[in-house]
């Protein structure tokens, strides 16, 4: 096995964007994981996973570190696996192309099959971003990686001439050979390039997020917590509506609507998901929650919840929707809140 690590200096647009107010509203963390693997096939139940590659970032700083983990024999995959689970294990967002379609489900069983365990990290995925919540794909048409690298006009950054199918008969050849002492250097290094400016370019492209309708599509993305990960929410007529799953230590708790909070909540210790519920109120006017429950959040909170400032709410009533319009920003609000209340509950339960 082999572990390279290189220390970069990030470029101007992924910082202005790392640093955005929008970015920072929406995916506040401590550490950001850029995330993407090289494998022998498609199909995770019988392809092997040969070469896991990061970019790990800590916003407020200027530089990033990537690190790539190389089985450097088929027998290392579960060497990489280890390693990589490790050195990810701090990390509150990865960072994907097609990742919650691809790497986040593959390494997921292949880190099964070994018994390995892996905490619930969320995945913010780039190319969900482009297929769903934008207009990119009238004008680029293709929505590879590759095809968002020449929009973004940095195709030029990238070395490698290789693909992915190309990678893997590299692959092949390499350990083919007999011995390590006589592995070519040349091949390792073709191989560990395409996956570098993989992971490279993806840093780059997460300036694109500025063409995305963040506001429209977080309650379909979801976002993440200290101890919790929301994979959407939604708002009916009666109730607001929140599914997730569990990070990590999966726990079983179940609590029902009392006197002193209304909110119900669900969590499955075997599969790790929970779901939670909030009352809503529906009038001709538009739907809004009573916020009664929330006000020792609101004022011991106040600089965290600053932005409930700047919403519709008359008398504790923060309004979700007005003659029909939802208001994106206010239910994201609340969403966040009804969160932090949930995450409160289960550590003092």
């Amino acid at each position: 096995m082999k572990i390279i690590r290189e220390n970069f200096k990030l470029d101007k647009k992924t910082l202005e964007t790392l640093k955005s107010k929008q970015f920072n509203y929406f995916f506040n963390a401590d550490k950001i994981s850029i995330f993407d693997i090289e494998t022998t096939g498609l199909y995770p139940k019988h392809d092997k996973i040969i070469l896991i590659g990061f970019v790990h970032i800590m916003p407020g700083h200027d530089d990033g570190e990537l690190v790539q983990f190389f089985a450097e024999t088929s027998d290392e995959e579960e060497n990489i696996l280890l390693e990589a689970i490790r050195d990810i294990s701090d990390t509150d967002i990865l960072i994907t192309y097609n990742g919650r379609s691809f790497d986040g489900p593959f390494l997921t069983t292949r880190c099964q099959k070994y018994s390995i365990h892996s905490k619930n990290i969320f995945n913010l995925d780039l190319y969900q971003l482009v297929r769903k919540y934008s207009t990119l794909k009238n004008v680029i048409g293709s929505l590879s990686q590759k095809s968002m690298e020449g929009f973004m006009q940095i195709d030029h950054l990238r070395a490698d001439e290789i693909s992915g199918g190309e990678s893997i008969n590299l692959y092949n050849e390499y350990t083919d050979q007999e011995s390590l002492s006589y592995k070519s250097e040349t091949l390792l290094n073709k191989i560990l390039l395409h996956n570098k400016d993989d992971v490279m370019q993806l840093t780059r492209l997460i300036s694109l997020l500025k063409y995305f309708d963040l506001n429209m599509a977080i309650e379909k993305i979801g976002f993440t917590r200290s101890g919790l990960i929301i994979s959407d929410y939604s708002v009916s007529n009666t109730l607001f509506r929140i599914n997730g799953i569990q990070r990590d230590d999966f726990i079983d708790y179940i609590a029902f609507p009392t006197l002193e909070f209304s909110g119900k909540m669900n969590f499955n210790r075997q599969d790790g998901s929970w779901q939670a519920e909030y009352p809503i109120y529906a009038r001709k006017e538009g739907k809004f929650v009573d916020l009664s429950e929330f006000k020792d959040m609101l004022s011991s909170d106040a600089g965290k919840y600053l932005n409930f400032s700047k919403h519709s709410i008359i008398d504790n009533k923060l309004i979700l929707s007005d003659y029909g319009k939802q208001n994106s920003i206010a239910c994201y609000d609340f969403a966040s809140l009804f969160v932090d209340r949930i995450e409160k509950e289960i550590n003092h339960k």
